[in-house]
């Protein structure tokens, strides 16, 4: 969700501001330029930083300091034997993010873009099912992570459909690629809370966790993706595209 929230104003900076009678001053229009879209949207969100982190209840923007993830389900028998969930997970330093790369191209209308956050703090509930080795591994309760050096690869595919007369943007795809550098995670509640077998077994997760990772990364991106397609088709899906993108 986190990566969804800077991916969004990705769109807001591109759409121009379309919502508002009179355009707030901490949104920066971008016209329809190829040669000069990609540095506008990127100065659009640098100059709407403090507004992301604070959050836009207008446009139904959270916070980012902190975001709050309500569910992330995982099920899968492939590297791992999984069933896992997290819910009500609170997420710190998405506010630090870098943007590392943006183009948005206008003759297939296309956004890409790459963004990193340094470092970020989770704190949340779990529910665990799953196997390390030989050991099965269930429970529930408390979880803390951190992890370092998050990029997200996003990919936004749009189209334009008529209707009542005037053109529309419809968002078709969106694909977000989530490369973590590194992580630990502690989960509290293993084994009824037995504090021996709990310390062990938090040992032995983080040993794995580069399997764990690549089993919960489809799951985390397919989240992200859905969440944020579906937001975006709503936020566009009234206003014609002239008025998205004014001509130059």
């Amino acid at each position: 969700m986190f990566y969804s929230s800077v991916s969004f104003l990705v769109l807001l900076c591109v759409i121009g501001g379309g919502h508002f009678a009179q355009i707030p001053d901490y949104i920066k229009i971008c016209k329809r330029d190829q040669t000069t879209i990609a540095s506008c949207v990127r100065n659009s969100i640098e100059n709407l930083r403090p507004n992301l982190i604070a959050g836009i209840p207008e446009l139904n923007v959270p916070s980012l300091e902190p975001f709050y993830i309500p569910e992330i389900v995982a099920v899968s028998g492939d590297l791992i034997p999984l069933k896992a969930s997290g819910k009500d997970v609170k997420v710190s330093g998405a506010g630090n993010f870098s943007i590392k790369s943006i183009s948005v191209d206008l003759d297939t209308l296309t956004i890409r873009g790459r963004v990193r956050f340094p470092r970020l703090h989770l704190d949340g509930r779990y529910n665990l099912d799953t196997q390390i080795l030989i050991l099965p591994l269930r429970g529930e309760g408390n979880l803390v992570a951190d992890a370092v050096r998050c990029d997200a690869e996003i990919l936004l595919k749009s189209r334009l459909v008529q209707r009542d007369g005037a053109e529309y943007l419809d968002f078709t795809s969106l694909n977000v690629d989530i490369a973590i550098k590194d992580y630990r995670i502690r989960l509290d509640g293993l084994f009824n809370g037995n504090k021996a077998l709990g310390d062990a077994t938090n040992e032995a997760i983080n040993q794995n966790r580069v399997e764990f990772l690549k089993t919960m990364l489809p799951y985390l991106e397919k989240t992200v993706a859905k969440i944020f397609l579906d937001t975006a088709n709503k936020i566009v899906a009234p206003i014609p595209f002239d008025e998205l993108l004014p001509k130059v």
